[in-house]
């Protein structure tokens, strides 16, 4: 005997007027322990709240490889305060961590917001909390030849072998403000760094591009 009961007194003549563009769709993993390790993650969203912190960024990272893909990680930057701060070593970060190269940032004072950052993909270290001395999660944005080599270094040390060769190494630079993921192509203002170039750094031959 089927233990399903007819509902009675419902609604199933309905309908709704949704605008579901743009959106993502919801996996399930927001609260999945992540492991210490190397990421790959695409910045989903980026503001600040006026009434908890006006002078802080909140960054809303999901990560977008591996068998962690979908799953969000927080995180936060101050605005800096004067010309010296030392927090703006860490925007430089998050910048080239971005995609963003050298010859693009060198340039004196720039304008930095939402566009500059949001969808496009970060390689970053992400430490739980156990394994940070604060006691709270912890991100490090690095550049994607940076992150490579860490990432190798992290792996050994781990016992395991480095799948996909110069994976995130090719992250290429796009207009600093630019909407769009870091596959965008470079717009002639130098400074990128080519698959070559990485590979002679990783003692993997190759050599600098002219």
């Amino acid at each position: 005997m089927s233990d399903l009961k007819e509902e009675i007194n419902v609604n199933r003549d309905w309908s709704l007027n949704v605008n579901l563009s743009g959106l993502n769709a919801p996996t399930g993993q927001k609260n999945l322990e992540v492991p210490e390790g190397y990421y790959k993650a695409k910045v989903t969203d980026m503001y600040v709240n006026p009434e908890k912190n006006p002078n802080r960024v909140v960054l809303k990272l999901t990560i977008n490889e591996g068998p962690f893909s979908g799953t969000v990680r927080t995180d936060g930057m101050s605005i800096p305060k004067s010309e010296d701060d030392k927090v703006r070593y860490y925007w430089r970060g998050l910048a080239e961590s971005a995609g963003y190269t050298p010859a693009m940032l060198d340039g004196g004072s720039i304008a930095l917001g939402r566009d500059t950052f949001i969808n496009r993909d970060v390689s970053i270290y992400f430490a739980p909390k156990e394994k940070s001395a604060d006691g709270y999660e912890r991100i490090t944005y690095l550049a994607p030849a940076e992150w490579e080599l860490q990432r190798r270094g992290f792996m050994a040390k781990q016992g395991m072998t480095p799948g996909g060769e110069g994976k995130g190494a090719d992250v290429k630079p796009a207009v600093l403000g630019g909407v769009g993921g870091g596959s965008s192509s470079s717009n002639g203002t130098g400074g990128t760094t080519s698959k070559n170039d990485v590979l002679a750094k990783l003692g993997l031959g190759g050599g600098a591009n002219a």
